[in-house]
């Protein structure tokens, strides 16, 4: 089964200081502490693996991405995927969504066919599948009767 080896690298401003950062744009509406927080925050993007008899599976939320926005690879038999979700703030009014960078790593296993990927990307969802080699594959075990 694949494995996450890494979710997302550790933040670079985190606690008091973001929080702090976060109250001041909310209350001045000003991008004085958004250097701080904006463009070099790591986050984690949602991440979904699954296999079956024939495929192993990779699925990250990416809304608003584009494939320049998304570099995946392969590195000593891990699934590499990097990526920034760019900040768009518009003045005034209240948003939530999490902006910044994200890498995710996904072991992947040895009957992972890395010459056999698909890749696509719709609807703010990157898909990949790889074909399982058929060491990975389930096999029928046939009982004799005597």
């Amino acid at each position: 089964m694949l494995s996450v080896l890494q979710n997302s690298l550790i933040p670079v401003a985190e606690g008091p200081v973001n929080r702090l950062a976060n109250v001041f744009d909310r209350i001045f509406n000003d991008d004085f502490f958004a250097p701080l927080t904006a463009p070099s925050t790591w986050f984690a993007a949602p991440l979904a693996i699954w296999e079956d008899e024939d495929h192993y599976w990779v699925e990250v939320d990416a809304p608003g991405m584009t494939e320049k926005d998304i570099d995946v690879s392969i590195h000593n038999g891990d699934l590499v995927i990097r990526g920034e979700r760019k900040c768009e703030r518009k003045s005034g009014g209240y948003d939530t969504r999490t902006y910044g960078r994200f890498e995710q790593r996904v072991s992947l296993p040895k009957g992972a066919r890395t010459d056999q990927v698909d890749a696509k990307l719709a609807n703010g969802v990157l898909t990949l599948s790889f074909a399982k080699g058929d060491e990975a594959k389930p096999k029928k075990i046939t009982l004799r009767t005597e």
